[in-house]
């Protein structure tokens, strides 16, 4: 009985503990440790993450706010360069599994689309946007991560273009796609399980 007292008092200190850690964490410190895994391409200004011992993947990823809140009262955010602006904030929480998978094609401004095996996605989960690591190989299969995103607020994500979104215009209207707090397989989801035909 004494035990479970004393685990009842501490409980607090320790939740309040956790969430001042993660929320430090969470400002833009250009890979300092402990978030200092590097993906070794574009994605890394604006991703700060730390690898486990099992090597998954856990950190945060990063937009800008434009200042412009669409007609249906979302903030317009991007993806940019943190190290180039100071005000980044994060946008959502990382998890990621090792994974490979085969760069199929891109197309226009969206995210490169990957072939990925079926059984290779964490269950359960959302891991919706393969990263890959270093350089990307056309028609090849390359390590990479699964990633799931979960928003920490709501917001209008504009992969291009953000800085041509107006205040009469819904997020659809100018492009985005409406991010609500919570899981988000929408904003990054660039993976297939069967390869287009004829490919």
């Amino acid at each position: 009985m004494t035990k479970i007292f004393a685990l009842l008092v501490a409980m607090p200190t320790m939740v309040l503990s956790l969430v001042t850690s993660a929320a430090v964490a969470a400002e833009w410190r250009n890979h300092a440790a402990p978030f200092n895994f590097r993906f070794g391409n574009e994605i890394d200004s604006h991703q700060q993450t730390r690898q486990a011992r099992d090597g998954s993947l856990f950190g945060f990823f990063y937009v800008r706010l434009t200042g412009v809140v669409t007609r249906d009262k979302y903030a317009v955010a991007s993806h940019v360069d943190c190290n180039a602006f100071p005000d980044c904030t994060t946008g959502w929480t990382l998890s990621g599994k090792p994974a490979s998978g085969t760069y199929l094609y891109e197309a226009g401004h969206d995210h490169q689309v990957f072939l990925v095996a079926r059984p290779d996605i964490p269950q359960p989960g959302a891991h919706a946007h393969f990263h890959w690591l270093s350089q990307l190989k056309y028609n090849q299969a390359v390590p990479g991560y699964l990633l799931e995103l979960r928003a920490v607020d709501r917001f209008c994500f504009i992969h291009h273009g953000a800085e041509g979104a107006t205040p009469d215009r819904t997020c659809r209207e100018n492009g985005g796609v409406n991010v609500d707090q919570g899981i988000d397989i929408a904003t990054h989801l660039n993976i297939v399980t069967s390869p287009p035909p004829g490919f």
